[in-house]
């Protein structure tokens, strides 16, 4: 009951389906599962054992999906790695996971050659295209491999992939997944309510498939849908391939769907086969919830995860966005929903203690999705893991009728002058103002305070706002020690690959010198 094996029998049901699309590339099932056991086959032909980890490389393309599951049948480790990574990064991390393959793409290549000697781990790098006599050709493999299953035991309980993260705090972490947290996952994101998943479900991925995307890539193999790969976000082209393809499925980040709904020919599509959007990894401001409610309809669903917790911890249901001419409904909107099926969720005290409404509290889950550990990082996992249950740091609130509301990151909450101030609040109430398009708010060094509140925003085209105006409009819907001291108008505001404001590197330069207390 491993990963692979839900390739395995899907394709014995859904033989002749399209199970993935990439440009001009379209793959049944039983196409799809031969390509993945000749790969597998092939990898386990160069000498890779049970454990050994290989590392994909690649922007968004289908080989991804198709890596992923021929690592999975074969007992390796997959290791996805962020498109985005500088070749400093890359070293590091292919030294920590001791890396033994590297699939990689053809853009890759003139650097990767460039700097092997760094990677002394890595004895088989694979092109996926345009593969130079010093790689083997990933189409070569699959030429040359077995079609039958690979003849290789692999349990619930074994490593299925290391997921590199950073998270906010800029500490480079290695989670470690087991194929029953996967399978958790997945099966945690089936039983969404009004996630509606069935065989004509046509999943558009439009975020890295190593990252964000990857939790919807088996709910859709279960029921014989259709994988649809986009090679980045460019807009235009993912409104016509919606339209082109009849997707139903997308899976966005807020600024994604900013991006979507500001643009002018937004109107010209026909986007009327969408059944569900999950927009997930960071925040969404209610009033940008309530516009995508009116230019797609009934179809939101937010996630909230971790990478530990192998995505899914709580969500707030199609049902949780309508009626909202009822408050209780309304003021829903800006939670993050109620925990999943499949796990444990409490919000505690520093004593450990469940919240009285109201209060705050640290996020803490225990299930079979919470991973096994930190890769070569004991410490660390004995901080986060204690007695099961997986300490989050991210900080909420809780209400009566069980719904999360995500106040900020441990690390993020600003202290000016002894009170505490959670980040997200302001940028929920600068994105109430119409000249907004997107918001970080951190804290800055202050001689009298300790820390002051600054806002970093970008401005919507064509409109016009001072400082003075925004800090105003905060003033009057704050409490005066919240509201902005300074503001600064920018051009970009640093993401992470899976679309989190970066607020730690956007505080680098103010407190450049100076050290920050870790709340």
């Amino acid at each position: 009951m491993n990963l692979g094996f839900h390739l395995t029998r899907s394709a014995m049901w859904f033989s002749d389906r399209i199970a993935l699309v990439d440009e001009k590339i379209r793959l049944s099932y039983a196409e799809l599962n031969k390509r993945v056991n000749c790969l597998a086959n092939e990898l386990l032909a160069l000498g890779l054992k049970k454990g050994d980890r290989v590392a994909l490389f690649s922007r968004n393309r289908y080989q991804l999906l198709e890596g992923a599951f021929a690592i999975y049948k074969a007992g390796l480790v997959e290791v996805p790695l962020n498109a985005r990574l500088s070749i400093q990064e890359l070293e590091e991390m292919l030294k920590n996971s001791e890396t033994s393959a590297l699939i990689l793409s053809d853009e890759f290549i003139e650097d990767i050659e460039k700097a092997r000697s760094r990677f002394p781990t890595v004895k088989h790098y694979i092109a996926t295209s345009d593969a130079p006599p010093s790689m083997l050709d990933y189409e070569t493999l699959i030429r040359e491999g077995s079609i039958s299953e690979p003849k290789i035991v692999v349990g619930m309980d074994d490593l299925a992939s290391l997921n590199y993260t950073s998270g906010t705090t800029g500490v480079l972490k290695a989670v470690m997944l087991s194929h029953r947290n996967r399978i958790c996952q997945a099966k945690k994101h089936m039983l969404v309510p009004g996630i509606d998943i069935d065989q004509n479900s046509v999943m558009c991925h439009v975020t890295p498939v190593t990252h964000a995307s990857s939790s919807m890539v088996l709910p859709i193999i279960w029921r014989g849908g259709c994988n649809l790969i986009l090679k980045g976000f460019d807009v235009e082209a993912l409104l016509k391939t919606i339209e082109r393809e009849r997707v139903t499925h997308i899976l966005l980040v807020p600024t994604m769907l900013n991006f979507i709904m500001a643009n002018p020919a937004l109107k010209s599509y026909d986007l009327t086969s969408i059944r569900t959007i999950v927009y997930a990894a960071s925040p969404m401001p209610v009033e940008r919830i309530k516009k995508a409610l009116e230019i797609f309809g009934p179809v939101l669903i937010q996630c909230y995860g971790l990478t530990e917790t192998s995505a899914l911890v709580t969500f707030l249901s199609k049902e949780d966005h309508l009626h909202l001419d009822d408050p209780m409904r309304m003021k829903r909107l800006a939670s993050a929903g109620v925990p999943s099926i499949e796990c444990d969720v409490r919000i505690v005290n520093e004593h450990g203690e469940d919240i009285k409404p109201g209060d705050v509290g640290e996020i803490i889950e225990k299930g079979e999705d919470t991973m096994i550990g930190y890769w070569k990082a004991l410490d660390l996992t004995s901080q986060t893991l204690r007695d099961g249950w997986l300490h989050t740091k991210d900080m909420a609130t809780v209400d009566e009728n069980g719904y999360i509301y995500i106040v900020d990151r441990k690390f993020d909450m600003i202290i000016s002058g002894g009170f505490n101030i959670y980040p997200s609040e302001v940028e929920n109430v600068l994105y109430e103002h119409p000249a907004i398009f997107e918001a970080a708010v951190i804290g800055v060094p202050d001689d009298q305070w300790g820390e002051s509140v600054k806002a970093v925003v970008i401005l919507k085209e064509g409109t016009k706002v001072t400082e003075e105006e925004l800090i105003e409009h905060c003033k009057k819907r704050l409490a005066s020690y919240k509201k902005p001291r300074s503001v600064d108008f920018v051009m970009e505001i640093p993401k992470n690959s899976s679309g989190k404001i970066m607020r730690r590197q956007i505080r680098e330069k103010y407190w450049a010198g100076q050290e920050r207390m870790v709340h």
